[in-house]
């Protein structure tokens, strides 16, 4: 049944163009746009996964822009903001280098270099290497928090990436793919019970994950064809080395995933459009939890486009197929979700915005300890979002001056929560149970000439969670350990300025408040400053965590206190 399924939903792709129908033609056309290539900078901040909210765009001025559904990722690991921020299209560098270093052994190295091969031909490469190397706080059982004997920390990310694309006449051909090697450490249980076991230390000091993907794809740029389409096929796969639940020195959690997605659109007018869209994955894993999971996805849906409005209309057609080695939790579902949004630009610069989305979010290994990799238990059932909705108004009132006011709400299937079950620090796990989250947001931004600048924003949420007991205690604490890292509050704020020519120094403050009363907020206070030494090479420094704060991250690992990096960025 599975391989028919498979057989048909690959089929359909040519069949999809008879019956195209379209989205915003900014999917087919290819403008270059360029800019100087500043990924980046990667320091110890948090990694903090937060409710995704679609922000809107002011549909006044057309721009078409060349499109991959799968670029390079290879500068994307870990957040700071860029601190170069001086882009201009009419002096763009192709090459970019960066070199940095920092306390605990925070290390951050850039490459990347956007190559006009001829006039048809272009390709992107990228490589990075990132991460560190220095003692934090273990876990205290006496005092219940991280005071506990110090212990060497580490985390090392190399990755690599390339894109390529050829222009044919009427389609363009799309080629790449990324690699990424993460090595690391666990905290190991000699700090919790204070015994010493050689063979446990080494094992839980040499850990070591693979991401790696490869696509190939076309995409029409034709606009008299009859219709337009985009489609990409490849594979994606994760390995892990020593899982942290068992000491078996050889034994490999792996995950291979096989994706197509598709979208074809035929345009009826200036202004309206009908199209169709297609994803299927077939994850298949070696893991206890689950040996094959299969999703299709369809996505047909009606836009609209003008100087005023801007809408779709559609809806998200999904079948997951989950298949267990123990086949008590197989299972078949159709998940059904809408796909609306709409726009309405009124006196030149407001923006009032609607929408109802949905969809498959994590599915697999690959995503799932792309965010969390001190993760113990690696059950992973697809999380479904069943509804997504939320009204909002932005705006640019005078010049310089941005706002943001949104609120929504949020119901997802089986979301994945991570926790640590008995709050040790080194036995992080996760759960899942359906949630419902309400949220509201308020933003403003201020930039003055390019000489200062500020930006506010500020996130309430309010959950729910509802799950079934499977271990002994309560639904209380279940409900606790569910929630200990889901945000309550978010606020972010940042001021930067420009004191002398060449020179620009930001300061900004990131607060995170827990849903539960678990472990400390995030209290990040910043800095860091960027000198063009030259017109085309800088030097750079960011501290962060200047309070000292002790707070937990979204992986369940201690923040660093005070650490700063500092280096070199050169565009060629």
């Amino acid at each position: 049944m599975k391989k028919k399924l498979v057989i048909l939903s690959i089929g359909m792709l040519p069949l999809l163009a008879a019956h195209a129908q379209e989205q915003d033609t900014t999917l087919v056309r290819t403008v270059v746009v360029e800019n100087q290539y500043n990924p980046t900078v990667m320091d110890a901040s948090k990694i903090n996964v937060l409710p995704k909210v679609e922000e809107p765009t002011v549909p006044k001025t057309h721009i078409d822009y060349a499109t991959s559904l799968r670029p390079v990722s290879a500068w994307n690991y870990q957040a700071m903001q860029p601190i170069v921020k001086d882009w201009k299209a009419d002096a763009a560098y192709r090459g970019y280098l960066r070199a940095g270093y920092g306390n605990n052994g925070n290390v951050d190295a850039r490459l990347g270099y956007l190559w006009d091969i001829s006039k048809n031909d272009r390709l992107n490469l990228a490589a990075s290497f990132d991460g560190w190397n220095g003692d934090l706080n273990g876990w205290s059982w006496q005092n219940q928090d991280w005071s506990g004997e110090k212990w060497a920390s580490r985390m090392y990310n190399t990755k690599v990436g390339m894109d390529y694309s050829h222009a044919f006449k009427k389609v363009n051909f799309l080629l790449g793919g990324d690699y990424h090697s993460r090595v690391f450490n666990y905290m190991t249980p000699r700090f919790f019970n204070g015994d010493a076991n050689p063979l446990i230390d080494g094992y839980f000091n040499k850990q070591h994950q693979t991401f790696a993907n490869a696509y190939i794809g076309l995409a029409s740029t034709d606009e008299d064809m009859p219709v337009q389409f985009e489609a990409q096929a490849g594979i994606r796969y994760f390995d892990e080395k020593h899982p942290k639940h068992d000491y078996h020195p050889d034994l490999m959690e792996t995950e291979t995933n096989v994706f197509v997605k598709g979208n074809v659109w035929k345009k009826l007018n200036d202004e309206n459009s009908l199209g169709i869209g297609l994803n299927f994955d077939n994850y298949s894993q070696s893991t206890d939890w689950a040996d094959e999971v299969m999703a299709i996805e369809f996505n047909p849906y009606y836009a609209k486009q003008n100087d005023t409005w801007k809408v779709r209309i559609g809806a998200h057609l999904d079948w997951v197929g989950r298949e267990v080695s123990n086949s008590v939790d197989n299972y078949d579902k159709f998940y059904v979700s809408p796909d609306v949004h709409v726009e309405y630009l009124f006196s030149d610069s407001y923006v009032l915005y609607a929408k109802a989305g949905g969809g498959r979010q994590i599915s697999s290994l690959y995503e799932l300890m792309d965010i969390a990799p001190y993760l113990v238990e690696h059950g992973v059932v697809p999380t479904y979002m069943t509804f997504d909705a939320a009204l909002g108004l932005k705006a640019s009132p005078a010049d310089g001056w941005w706002f943001n006011l949104s609120g929504g709400y949020q119901i997802r299937e089986n979301d994945v929560c991570l926790y640590t079950r008995t709050g040790s620090g080194f036995d992080m796990n996760n759960m899942v149970g359906d949630t419902k989250v309400f949220y509201a947001t308020a933003e403003l931004k201020h930039d003055y000439k390019d000489l200062f600048d500020f930006s506010l924003k500020g996130t309430y949420y309010h959950w729910d969670w509802e799950g079934e007991l499977m271990f002994e205690g309560s639904i209380e604490s279940m409900l606790e350990d569910a929630l200990s890292l889901k945000p309550e509050l978010e606020v972010m704020a940042e001021v930067g300025f420009k004191p002398i020519q060449g020179l620009r120094v930001n300061v900004g403050y990131e607060y995170v408040k827990r849903a539960e009363d678990v472990h400390d907020p995030v209290n990040n206070l910043y800095a860091g400053a960027d000198y063009a030494l030259l017109k085309n090479l800088s030097v750079f420094a960011k501290f962060h965590n200047l309070l000292n704060k002790e707070y937990m991250k979204i992986d369940t690992y201690p923040a660093q206190k005070l650490n700063f990096l500092a280096g070199l960025s050169l565009q060629f």
